[in-house]
Parts: C-alpha cells; sequence; structure tokens
C-alpha cells in the first residue's frame, strides 16, 4: 500500500516578557498551525489575508495562570495574551503550553494551485437552517438503497497543505443505538452511548430537533419510526444527507453489533466486508460497508464535513474510508483497493477490523468501551489535534485496560499534527473555529487495483461475526445473507 508522510510542523519565533522584570526573552518554539488545513496560505490568498490559525505558546517557567505573554504570531504580528487557568494547560512532555488563535478569519478568496480547481471564496454566509423533518420525510423516503455509479470520475481537487473552508453554522446529527433488547445477543449500554452522545452533540452546537438530530434504538416505548430496523436505518441515511450543502458540519453515531461478512467483489484486503447489524438482523440481514460508504460517504459534497463514532466489534474500516492513520509513525496508508470521494469524512472507529469491541459496565454506567473512551478524552483534551486525539482515546482505553486498538481512517490526508479536532462549528473550549478539509483526490469512486479473493465466513472467535457464537448456525445463517432492501 502507498504511504505519504504529514508535512512536518513549521518552526517560528515566539516572543514573551516576564511581567516582574519586564525583560525581553526570545526562545524558539515549535508551532502547530492549523491554518484552515495546513501551513500558512499561499499565493494571491497570503498576499491578501496573511496566514491564519492556531498556534502552540509554551509558558515559561516560573509563570502563572493570569500574567501576560507577548506573543509573536507567524504572521509577524506581536500581541499580548493573558496565561489562561491550568485547566486549559496542555503538556508537551514535562512543558506546559496552551493553544491561541492568529490571523483573521480566511474570508479572501482561497487560490489553489491546481489548474482544474477554481479560485473561489469559502462560504461565510449561514445558509437556511433544514426544515425538512424526520416525521415529514420517513413515510415517503425510499427503503431501497440505490448504489453509486461503479465508473471512476476526475474532479476539481486542491493540493494538499492548502487553506481549509470555514463551516458555515449548520449541523446535522444520526444517532443509532441498540441494545437487541430480549435477544440471545442484547447488548447492556448501547442506547445509553446513544443518549450520552446527544447530550455531548447539544453542547457542541447541534440542535436537537427533529430537522436536525435524529435518534433511533430499540426503546420498546418508542414508535416504530424511532426503530433501528434496515429499512429505518436506510431512510435515516437519506434524511441524513438532504439538502447537505458546502460548508455542513455532520455527526454520525453507531454503537451496537458489528459483523463481517465474505465480499465476492475482490476489493477488501481481507476479504471481508464489515457490517453493522440493525436489530431485525435475523429477517432483513446485514448492512455492508459497501451501503454506508454508498450513502454517506460517496454523497457527501465537497467542502462539507462528516465526523463518525462507530463502536461496534470489527469496525476498523466501517466506512471504507481511503486513508488509514497510524499514531506511532504519524502517517496515513491508502487502501489498496481505495474508494475515494469529495467530502471530508473522518471515523473513529472502536478497534481493528479483526478485533472486537467491549459493552462495559451495568444499570445507567453501562456503555461501548470506545464511546465512553472517546467522551472522556473530548472533555479533558480542550484543543487537540486529531493525533493528540486519537492517542488520548487510546490512552482511557488502556487505562481501564481493554486492549482494543482505536482507528481513525478518513476520506481525505490532511496534517493530523496540526489540524485541531472539533465535534462541530467551534473547539470544545470555543473560540476557535474547527476547519473543513477541501477535496484533494483528483478522481473520485472505486479503483480496483488488486483482486482479493473473498474470506470465507468465520464462526466465533477470530474472523468472521462475533455474533455467530452467541446465536448458534441457525440465526448465523441468517446472518450470512446480504442485507435485503
Amino acid at each position: 500500500a502507498a504511504a505519504s508522510a504529514a508535512p512536518p510542523p513549521p518552526q517560528d519565533t515566539t516572543t514573551y516578557s516576564h511581567p516582574m522584570t519586564g525583560n525581553m526573552h526570545q526562545m524558539n518554539a515549535q508551532m502547530n498551525n492549523i491554518s484552515m488545513g495546513g501551513a500558512a496560505k499561499t499565493g494571491a490568498s497570503a498576499a491578501a489575508g496573511g496566514s491564519y490559525g492556531v498556534m502552540r505558546v509554551h509558558i515559561p517557567n516560573g509563570m502563572h495562570t493570569g500574567q501576560k505573554i507577548k506573543v509573536r504570531s507567524p504572521d509577524g504580528k506581536e500581541v499580548v495574551k493573558t496565561i489562561p487557568p491550568q485547566s486549559e494547560w496542555q503538556y508537551d512532555g514535562t512543558r506546559p503550553f496552551f493553544r491561541m488563535q492568529f490571523g483573521s478569519s480566511p474570508a479572501a478568496p482561497a487560490t489553489y494551485a491546481n489548474a482544474s480547481y477554481e479560485t473561489r471564496t469559502p462560504t461565510t454566509e449561514v445558509p437556511p437552517l433544514h426544515t425538512t423533518s424526520w416525521r415529514e420525510f420517513h413515510p415517503y423516503a425510499p427503503s431501497r438503497y440505490t448504489p453509486p455509479p461503479l465508473a471512476v470520475r476526475s474532479v476539481p481537487h486542491s493540493p494538499r497543505g492548502g487553506a481549509g473552508l470555514p463551516p458555515n453554522g449548520r449541523h446535522k446529527s444520526l444517532i443509532i443505538g441498540i441494545n437487541y433488547t430480549g435477544s440471545r445477543a442484547a447488548l447492556r449500554g448501547c442506547i445509553n452511548d446513544a443518549k450520552n452522545m446527544q447530550v455531548l452533540l447539544q453542547r457542541n452546537g447541534f440542535p436537537n430537533d427533529g430537522s436536525h438530530m435524529l435518534l433511533l434504538t430499540d426503546e420498546r416505548n418508542r414508535g416504530n419510526e424511532y426503530q433501528p430496523t434496515v429499512q429505518m436505518i436506510t431512510k435515516a441515511f437519506a434524511w441524513f444527507m438532504k439538502d447537505v450543502r458546502r460548508g455542513d458540519v455532520l455527526f454520525f453515531h453507531f454503537s451496537g453489533h458489528g459483523g463481517q461478512q465474505p465480499d465476492k467483489t475482490g476489493m477488501e484486503v481481507d476479504g471481508y466486508n464489515e457490517t453493522i447489524i440493525p436489530v431485525d438482523y435475523e429477517r432483513k440481514g446485514q448492512i455492508t460497508d459497501d451501503i454506508l460508504w454508498g450513502s454517506l460517504v460517496y454523497n457527501l459534497p465537497e467542502g462539507a464535513r462528516i465526523t463518525a463514532l462507530m463502536d461496534m466489534c470489527h469496525s476498523g474500516t466501517g466506512l471504507d474510508l481511503p486513508y488509514d492513520y497510524n499514531v506511532n509513525t504519524r502517517r496515513w496508508t491508502e487502501d489498496v483497493n481505495p474508494a475515494h470521494s469529495a467530502g471530508d469524512v473522518v471515523l473513529f472507529s472502536g478497534c481493528e477490523d479483526s478485533q472486537t469491541s467491549a459493552d462495559v459496565g451495568g444499570g445507567k454506567m453501562a456503555g461501548g468501551a470506545m464511546t465512553q473512551a472517546f467522551m472522556g478524552a473530548y472533555e479533558t483534551t480542550g484543543m487537540a489535534t486529531y493525533h493528540e486525539f486519537l492517542t488520548a482515546v487510546k490512552k482511557q482505553l488502556r487505562k481501564k485496560r481493554f486492549s482494543q486498538r482505536p482507528q481513525l481512517t478518513s476520506s481525505q490526508q490532511f496534517d493530523a499534527n496540526s489540524r485541531i479536532f472539533s465535534l462541530g462549528y467551534q473547539s470544545s473550549l470555543g473560540g476557535v473555529p474547527s476547519v473543513i478539509e477541501p477535496n484533494h483526490n483528483p478522481k473520485v469512486g472505486r479503483q480496483k487495483r488488486r483482486h482479493v479473493r473473498a474470506a470465507r465466513q468465520g464462526f466465533g472467535g477470530g474472523g468472521g461475526n462475533n455474533l455467530f457464537g452467541m446465536l448458534g448456525a441457525a440465526v448465523g445463517a441468517a446472518l450470512v445473507a446480504d442485507a435485503l432492501f
């Protein structure tokens, strides 16, 4: 598989003065510029508006909360910053630092080097709110999946490291939690996961109404239109993507059982399609990653963003995204047979494709290990980069002695060491806008570079669907069948 290294963080100089002596000191500090997707803007955009982003400011020894630091930002300006409370400090080894925003909002036109990509102004106006409610939509929504065209096509694209795109302020979310109540495959904490995620999203700018947030759970006191069946999940995907436009920020969360099916197309490097398992899996089968990619990823327009969290077994490549991030090497690896798209989709998955994910605790404390680790990391890391956030999630799982290894996959390659992670329009601490990665893929669609023989269906243990061991051969036979639409 081809690999691409993330660009090294740029070097710059930070100047500060100690408030007691007034003496000026100067030190070299490593700056982490997110500059809306990478380093400073180039070409006409740089000349017009300069650089924009977030930089890391180390706190000198002996200085404390409330004292002043004079800082020189990469755009050449000197500003005086107040050292924030220690709750907002982060650490580079033992050295404390905080992050500050520099430059002005990127309202100037961004110039892209690729001749096929037109110079254009990022969207800054907020479009009208979504008005199509789930109650209005689901009775008339299609219940059959329509796959995207098979052909690979060329699309406009920008070079990596250029200016990112600002969100327009609109949010939309789809949250699914399935406990499989009453079955031999029952779980305890997936509905808790979904409701906890609902609260976290509300605190980060996602409206909780029928036009912007949809929660599907298998609680018996909810109507049929809120049950996570194959039909309702398929309709929910269509609702989720309806009227999505450039600048929108979306979030998708699934907590439940995951499985694997032999891939007969020869595309999957491990010979399996990863799947999510709806509540009516015994009658309707599973929903494969091919369907998830075709329903969500492929249909996302360039300049819009989906962040996804999938807390289930075999979830590593659950959305069939082409780039896999290695937290140790800090590099992206491209899939052997990649499925490229134009939108900005990032998936945090609970484990590798070959692993299982834990369902922990009991009662109101029950939940998926990955969802709990994800939420714990988000509440404690502040303005973390994607690399720092993934590292924090791993630490949360290790602290509780879980062996599952969370994964980060993406539709676009970006600098995970500088781009700030955020659920919504603002960072978790507020004040620093999150960004949307523009399209860097010259072609979109599924590319088949090597044929891979389909794997054999497993029965518990290593590969295959771990549900077989719990449900027996009769139910297993139902799970082998492809999803029925």
